[in-house]
């Protein structure tokens, strides 16, 4: 899909990964919603894309709310007259206590997992109305494809969005909406703060560490690649981006 002209919508677009992709996505021509409950964060997004030209303006949107992201892609048609892409890309990570009572692991699932599957079930539909080509990305994790001791929950909502994403690969014939998810190692992101800067000094020090500019170019090649869906792009610092083989 050729990005100049077409309408994105992309959640968590207040900072890291999400903003990234913004400014790719704006510096290509698109005309881009930033969806985030973080006013200041997205405001400066937008800001910031303008800045180069390009054109974004902020929602306010929770996602763990149906009503919040229903909003968001009506917005985006009554603002700019379409929608194309939607990147479902806001999450989150912290302890993965699941022995306890639920509470911090349970928002993981609403916000990592639940909020992927109504996104992109909104998207679909929103779409599909449309009757126009679609693409929607979601974003998932290098955790979501093998075990994680220390995050098992986390790596549960990964491991969903993964196969959830390939799972609508049937969607390219029957709708022309490509989706695939993409599964980045860390990034140094304001989420990837909860590991303690002396991990990160840690991981820096072996390259360990993606910048999200890294992934915004991942999620640039997935829209534009029409033979990607039902696709798992890998971004890692030692192979660069790579479709998994599942």
């Amino acid at each position: 899909m050729e990005i100049e002209d077409k309408v994105a919508v992309v959640s968590g677009g207040a900072s890291g990964i999400g903003r990234a992709a913004v400014l790719a996505l704006a510096e290509r021509g698109a005309h881009v919603v930033v969806a985030d409950v973080d006013e200041d964060g997205g405001r400066q997004t937008v800001d910031m894309a303008g800045a180069k030209g390009g054109s974004a303006a902020f929602r306010s949107c929770d996602v763990t709310k149906t009503e919040d992201l229903g909003s968001a892609f009506d917005w985006a048609v009554e603002r700019f007259g379409r929608f194309d892409i939607a990147f479902n890309n806001a999450g989150i990570s912290g302890e993965d206590l699941f022995a306890d009572e639920p509470g911090n692991w349970a928002r993981i699932i609403d916000i990592d997992l639940t909020a992927v599957i109504d996104a992109t079930r909104l998207a679909v539909r929103k779409m599909g109305l449309a009757g126009n080509a679609g693409v929607i990305i979601n974003t998932a994790s290098l955790i979501g494809l093998w075990p994680m001791a220390s995050a098992p929950v986390y790596a549960a909502a990964k491991a969903g969005v993964v196969n959830f994403s390939r799972s609508l690969a049937y969607l390219a014939d029957e709708s022309n909406i490509r989706v695939n998810a993409i599964c980045p190692e860390i990034v140094d992101t304001p989420m990837a703060l909860g590991l303690g800067e002396e991990s990160l000094e840690e991981l820096r020090t072996v390259g360990g560490i993606l910048r999200s500019e890294d992934v915004a170019a991942g999620v640039v090649e997935l829209i534009e690649d029409d033979s990607r869906f039902g696709a798992v792009m890998t971004v890692t610092i030692l192979g660069g981006r790579e479709y998994a083989t599942m």
